[in-house]
């Protein structure tokens, strides 16, 4: 074999094998085209369709920055001074439609950093909706209300840690919406999240049922709350009201309890309103004051005692979605034995989106 034929047969092996690679190379598939995020206007402002479905979604929350200041409190001991506290809380809501109505979805998760709560992020009001029917974690009618800070909903007057009601618990609830007129029926599970209810444990018929009226008349809301408390065997009831008078809106709030239950154990009854004046565009005043009667609890009953409290909220909107707010408050009760006073408030700055 000479040097001739060497190179042409190293010339043909190499030409094959560089022929089979060729046939085997790996072509790079083209880039699918981007899907842009569609806006979803069906279930309000907000929403985005998740991109290669038709479930719209709607990201929102805040974070919020308040200190909060007392004077002492001799009836329950608690002392003057001050604390801070930074919130985040972060909200997921998910809707479509179906063949049985509007299914939607809500996760809350909220965290703070003061010594009441945890630090770290913890489940809050959560749950499912098919129609008219909810089912999870979410509030009762007493964690809503007026929007000042004077009137108190579920908390004892004579309470600076913000005990109360109930409010938040796993339940199931039914509404029908009539646009004037709504009702909803609901059953909670009083603190169901923490073990099973057995007879055993005596705390099996930890039950409560619930329902409200609600009807708008041009610039007049009224709503009527009714709840049950088997376990406690006894009922609240309640009602708010809200009118566009004048510059501002009227507030107006009440409730009755038979006995201390999971609903209201404030007193045994309990009125207050407020007022909040549109300054500006901007800014408003909500002057506010409260009067409870019979607050002291034995047994289970009311027995004695009363409360009044008086306050002024200051709203003011620095920019869009950025907002300030501060509340003083004067608290006296007398709870048939003893009497004291307290001076409470909190100034606060929330960044919403």
């Amino acid at each position: 074999m000479n040097i001739k034929s060497l190179l042409l047969g190293s010339a043909a092996a190499l030409a094959a094998v560089s022929g089979a690679q060729a046939a085997d190379a790996i072509v790079a598939a083209e880039p699918e085209p981007m899907e842009y995020v569609r806006v979803c206007d069906a279930f309000g402002a907000g929403y985005f369709y998740i991109p290669g479905t038709e479930t719209c979604l709607k990201i929102g929350g805040y974070v919020r920055v308040q200190v909060d200041g007392r004077s002492s409190d001799d009836l329950s001991g608690d002392d003057a001074g001050y604390r801070t506290n930074t919130r985040a809380q972060l909200r997921l809501e998910a809707k479509s439609d179906t063949e049985f109505g509007a299914l939607g979805s809500r996760i809350t998760l909220r965290a703070n950093n003061n010594a009441d709560d945890t630090s770290d992020f913890a489940l809050n009001e959560t749950y499912i909706e098919l129609g008219g029917f909810r089912v999870g974690y979410f509030y009762n009618y007493f964690d809503t209300g007026l929007p000042g800070e004077t009137v108190l909903h579920d908390d004892r007057p004579y309470d600076n840690n913000g005990e109360g009601a109930d409010t938040l618990n796993n339940s199931i609830r039914y509404t029908y919406d009539g646009g004037a007129f709504s009702v909803y029926g609901q059953v909670d599970a009083f603190n169901s999240q923490a073990g099973y209810k057995t007879d055993e444990a005596g705390n099996a018929d930890e039950i409560g049922i619930n329902g409200v009226i609600t009807g708008k008349f041009g610039g007049v809301t009224v709503d009527f709350f009714a709840g049950y408390d088997f376990d406690n065997e006894e009922t609240a009831l309640a009602s708010t009201l809200n009118a566009a008078i004048g510059p501002g809106s009227l507030g107006i709030f009440a409730a009755y309890a038979t006995g201390q239950n999971r609903y209201f154990d404030a007193a045994e009854w309990t009125i207050g309103a407020e007022y909040a004046i549109k300054v500006t565009d901007k800014f408003s005043l909500t002057p506010g004051a409260q009067y409870w009667d019979k607050i002291t609890l034995v047994d289970g009953d009311f027995d004695d005692g009363d409360a009044w409290r008086v306050g002024l909220t200051a709203d003011y909107a620095i920019t869009t979605n950025l907002a300030a707010k501060a509340t003083i408050n004067y608290t006296d009760v007398d709870n048939g034995t003893d009497s004291a006073d307290k001076w409470d408030g909190f100034l606060r700055l929330q960044r919403s989106f």
